[in-house]
């Protein structure tokens, strides 16, 4: 049987929404059937170092910060992926009010981090990986990388040009002991519907509601650093995996929180050949991290598990907590 928001759809035809309004029907589907668990039933599968301890040298640690944001540490230097910490309301979102970084939520949050970092990578410019990132920028004195519509809406809320360092699909750079490719991607859909599509071209006025905040250009990124190699996305579809030519990887960080994205796990895993595999981006970021984790509702980490569990999958499946750091073996 087809969901509410699926009828809703079927019937009035997706064509004839206003993409604002087209996500609010969804919000407000999903605030009336979300269900919330922590990580109590899957804690086998959390890894952590001992807390307090200090990290090796010539390793690479990894920090979840919530939703798809990621510390990475090596050689004394930090870089991030997607940190959001605001968590906007779903509310706000679902009725296009204004939202804006919460600066108390984005203070806690980079307690739990370097107080400086490289670069902040963002893998697309939706306001739950780009939101925050003009604010953090400044509080940790890094650069940006990312696309082009990224860029400039990061330009559009007060940081200069030349910290932003646009890239594409191809590129390569070098930052401090971080060797960074810049991959292909591609953003799930729902229901068919890519939410929130669209690019900026020329900095302008800085987004005031969640879809000022504009998909642009969806990218991955594979890490290099002290001989560890990391894959990391925020999900994508089918039509879209990692090229096989990055393979084999340490760590690979796959976004999980749609049925497009659980749809091309397997395929992604199988292309990357990974020692240990992240799935990411499936916890409920309506709710503040000081809750601790929580899935959301259309995640399904039942169903990620489920080939591991039965070792068809010839890699180790890993779950992090928030603020835990974790050393890749």
């Amino acid at each position: 049987m087809r969901s509410r928001y699926a009828q809703i759809i079927a019937i009035s035809g997706e064509g004839r929404f206003h993409p604002a309004l087209k996500f609010t029907i969804f919000a407000f589907y999903l605030s009336a059937h979300i269900a919330l668990a922590g990580f109590d039933k899957y804690s086998a599968f959390v890894v952590a170092d001992p807390p307090g301890a200090r990290q090796a040298p010539g390793t690479v640690r990894v920090t979840y910060l919530g939703v798809n944001g990621y510390q990475f540490e090596a050689s004394g230097h930090a870089l991030l992926v997607d940190p959001y910490f605001t968590r906007a309301g779903l509310t706000a979102v679902a009725l296009q009010q204004r939202i804006e970084p919460n600066e108390a939520r984005i203070a806690f949050g980079l307690q739990h981090v370097r107080p400086r970092a490289d670069a902040v990578l963002v893998t697309h410019a939706h306001f739950d990986h780009l939101l925050d990132v003009p604010e953090i920028m400044r509080r940790t004195n890094a650069r940006l990388v990312a696309g082009v519509t990224a860029a400039n809406l990061t330009m559009s809320c007060g940081v200069d040009r030349t910290r932003c360092l646009i890239v594409q699909p191809g590129s390569t750079r070098l930052i401090g002991p971080w060797r960074i490719r810049v991959l292909p991607a591609a953003h799930d859909r729902i229901l068919g519907w890519l939410p929130f599509r669209g690019t900026r071209s020329q900095p302008g006025t800085c987004p005031a509601k969640a879809s000022d905040w504009r998909l642009g250009e969806p990218m991955a990124f594979r890490i290099e650093a002290n001989g560890k190699r990391i894959y990391v996305d925020s999900g994508g579809t089918p039509e879209v995996l990692p090229p096989a030519q990055i393979a084999p990887v340490d760590l690979a960080i796959l976004g999980v929180a749609l049925p497009d994205s659980r749809k091309r796990f397997r395929a992604a895993v199988d292309r990357l050949r990974p020692k240990y595999v992240l799935p990411s981006h499936q916890d409920d970021f309506f709710a503040s991290v000081e809750r601790g984790f929580f899935f959301g509702k259309l995640t399904d980490f039942r169903a990620v598990a489920r080939p591991f569990q039965r070792h068809e999958i010839n890699s180790h499946l890993i779950l992090l907590d928030y603020f835990r750091p974790w050393t890749i073996p």
